[in-house]
């Protein structure tokens, strides 16, 4: 017989004992609710009748309270309940397993007949003749009405009893039959296991050992019994090629061992890359806040835990980064990594490698968390370390390069709540070192975050200006030295805060070159002073051979489309390039020299001049004029506010000039103030000078009034 076959009686033997067994248990159910059924409705029924025999008691003792003398009101709440139990034993009389239904009938008939006694006892006494005897014999029926009440309480109550017992009775009849059925069943499954290990099993476990046989080396199997499953003679048949088909998959199984090791080893590497900086292998962003979490949470548990954060941002890096390339610059940031790392090394208790963690979160900026610091002291300590370390030469490419670095140092304060605050405040004191001077560290203080908000504020408040152009431009006149005229004006851009009322640039062009916007507000200046040089050229007596000076940031000058910029703004306005003078400082010059000239040579080619402001205060090398095509130098107005016996730079101004003049380059003088100055430069032969002693600087509404009056200001000086 074939394996199917035996399957088959099984699920047939199956199927009909449990389609026996539901049919079994379902008919035995189906008698145990209908006797519950009734048990409860007898039961309701006894509760129903019990409850009316309390009603008459009530009504009967309603009726003991009446007396001759007893209100209208009184009679008629009686009369109502007398209805009220009409109504209810009426229903009553209707069910048909109630059986005392004669007895409910037979007080049926006498509440009729009280409802109608009731009746005349009430016209009685609403008419002034009840007796006494009559509403005596009123109670005496009442009284009887109660005791058929109780009669056909205790019947329902013997009915409700009889029929619980009944039910019991039933359930442990059908329990027994469910019991019989059941085993009646596990024996037929018995036997049919019995014969099932007979027929299948057993001839299977003889194969099954033959399979070992053949595992351990063995070729042939023994037969089978006969009458066993085909399926199992052809079984036999495969058998001998299951041991090929198993080493196959176990050469399988080492390739898919091999992959996994493989994918492990990727995805270690894939987490390392998620947490670790590409170039130096130090730890990211992402991992140094995790674990500055873990230092923050384990300060917070033991109030003798000190940990601290070393912000580091590299001075000079991106000098070094763009004259030497990017690829030393990394070789550059991969050595600060390693030497960072060595000053964590040391055999002091201040910090070790297993504690302590060295990260770099952006192009220049590593930071260094010191956990488990004695004393908050330590963390200096550190920082000079790091600072000395930095100090010496790097070699890169047979070039020596040399670095400094500045730091800010926060430690975990009881208001700092987040990782990135605590970072952010080292941040902060970084650049408050930045701007003393560099190549030293601060500690953070909160005054130190006053001044950021405030920074950020300023920034915020400039993002808004530009958007709702809260900017206008003030012209402060330039005054010829040989003619005594008027030559141009300087564009000097003025903020009319809402709140601070007008600020002047220095106020805020520091945080607008950090924040980008003054590119977009340069633009902007550029544009308005070159629409207002044309207004005057066209429409006022003697614009027409004026010229503006604008000045240009560092990141202006940096930007890529500088030059389309200001040959857009020369098209739109109308004005000649010549007209158009453009000032940069020699720091911004000097950072990168070779990328700035071919800038300033495009400008050029627009026919606008080329001014180097502030001349005398930055590198001051007049020997890199000659590499420039710069029109003019302006000497810095520090050289005006200084000039007394013990500072005169009369001898620096002189060699200025003569150097400037060799060059084919003019020269202004800033910050004017006195009539004796103005002498002096004429006599320096300087060619044109800007101050408060021609001028302050005005709106463009005054400056156009002194284009047509053209003061005098060489004759008072005279």
């Amino acid at each position: 017989m074939r394996i199917h076959h035996h399957v088959s009686i099984l699920l047939f033997v199956a199927i009909a004992g449990a389609i026996g067994l539901a049919v079994a248990v379902g008919v035995s159910l189906g008698t145990i609710e209908r006797a519950a059924r009734e048990s409860g409705i007898a039961a309701g029924q006894y509760e129903h009748v019990e409850r009316f025999v309390g009603d008459g008691r009530e009504l009967l003792d309603m009726i003991d309270t009446l007396t001759l003398d007893s209100s209208e009101a009184s009679f008629a709440i009686v009369h109502r309940s007398l209805e009220r139990a009409e109504s209810d034993l009426a229903r009553l009389a209707q069910v048909s397993m109630l059986e005392e239904v004669l007895a409910v009938r037979d007080a049926l008939d006498i509440v009729e007949e009280m409802i109608q006694q009731s009746s005349l006892v009430s016209i009685s006494r609403a008419a002034g003749v009840l007796e006494l005897g009559e509403l005596q014999q009123f109670r005496r029926r009442v009284a009887i009405y109660v005791q058929h009440l109780e009669q056909v309480r205790d019947g329902a109550k013997v009915a409700a009893t009889a029929r619980e017992g009944r039910l019991r009775l039933r359930r442990k009849i059908v329990m027994l039959f469910i019991g019989l059925i059941c085993i009646l069943y596990l024996a037929l499954i018995e036997r049919v296991r019995r014969w099932t290990t007979r027929r299948l099993i057993d001839p299977v476990q003889k194969l099954a050992e033959a399979a070992i046989r053949s595992m351990e080396g063995a070729e042939a199997f023994p037969g089978l019994e006969q009458g066993s499953a085909e399926e199992l003679d052809t079984l036999a048949r495969v058998l001998s090629s299951s041991a090929d088909t198993i080493r196959a998959k176990d050469r399988e199984q080492e390739h898919l061992e091999k992959e996994v090791a493989v994918r492990r080893r990727a995805e270690k590497q894939l987490r390392h890359a998620a947490f670790h900086d590409n170039l130096t292998g130090l730890c990211n962003r992402d991992l140094l806040l995790d674990r500055i979490e873990q230092c923050m949470e384990r300060s917070r548990r033991k109030g003798d835990y000190w940990f601290a954060i070393l912000f580091l941002d590299i001075d000079r890096f991106k000098e070094v980064n763009d004259s030497r390339g990017h690829l030393v610059g990394d070789q550059l940031l991969t050595a600060i990594a390693d030497r960072l790392q060595s000053c964590l090394r040391g055999t002091d208790s201040l910090s070790r490698m297993d504690d302590n963690t060295i990260a770099r979160i952006g192009g220049d900026e590593f930071v260094m968390l010191l956990d488990g610091i004695k004393e908050r002291s330590d963390a200096s300590v550190v920082a000079g370390r790091v600072q000395k370390v930095l100090a010496e030469p790097f070699r890169l490419h047979d070039q020596e390069v040399f670095i400094t670095a500045s730091i800010g140092i926060a430690f975990c304060e009881i208001d700092c709540e987040k990782a990135d605050h605590l970072l952010q405040d080292a941040d902060t004191a970084m650049y408050c070192a930045k701007a003393a001077g560099k190549a030293r560290h601060e500690v953070f203080t909160k005054g130190m975050r006053d001044k950021a908000m405030a920074r950020r504020q300023l920034g915020d408040d400039l993002r808004r200006a530009v958007e709702l152009q809260e900017f206008r431009v003030a012209y402060q006149p330039i005054i010829s030295l040989k003619t005594g005229r008027l030559s141009g004006f300087e564009a000097l851009v003025r903020w009319q805060h809402p709140q601070r009322g007008e600020m002047a640039a220095v106020d805020f062009i520091d945080r607008a070159e950090e924040t980008a916007l003054i590119v977009q507000l340069g633009e902007w200046v550029v544009e308005e002073a070159c629409r207002q040089l044309r207004s005057w050229q066209e429409e006022v007596e003697g614009g027409r051979e004026l010229s503006v000076s604008v000045n240009l940031s560092k990141r202006q000058v940096g930007e890529q489309g500088l030059v389309e910029a200001v040959e857009r703004v020369l098209r739109s306005t109308g004005i000649r390039g010549s007209d158009l003078k453009l000032e940069i400082t020699e720091s911004v010059i000097m950072e990168n020299p070779d990328s700035i000239a071919g800038v300033l040579e495009r400008l050029k080619q627009l026919g606008v001049e080329i001014h180097m402001d502030n001349f005398g205060t930055g590198y001051s090398s007049l020997s890199y004029l000659h590499r420039f095509p710069l029109d003019l130098v302006k000497i810095d107005r520090a050289f005006m506010s200084t000039k007394s016996p013990e500072h005169n730079y009369t001898d620096v101004i002189q060699t200025v000039v003569a150097m400037a003049h060799i060059l084919n380059m003019r020269v202004t003088v800033q910050g004017v103030q006195t009539q004796e100055q103005v002498e002096q430069m004429i006599a320096l032969g300087c060619d044109y000078a800007q101050g408060y002693f021609f001028s302050m600087p005005l709106d463009a509404a005054a400056a156009g009034r002194i284009i047509v009056t053209q003061p005098g200001w060489l004759e008072s000086a005279a």
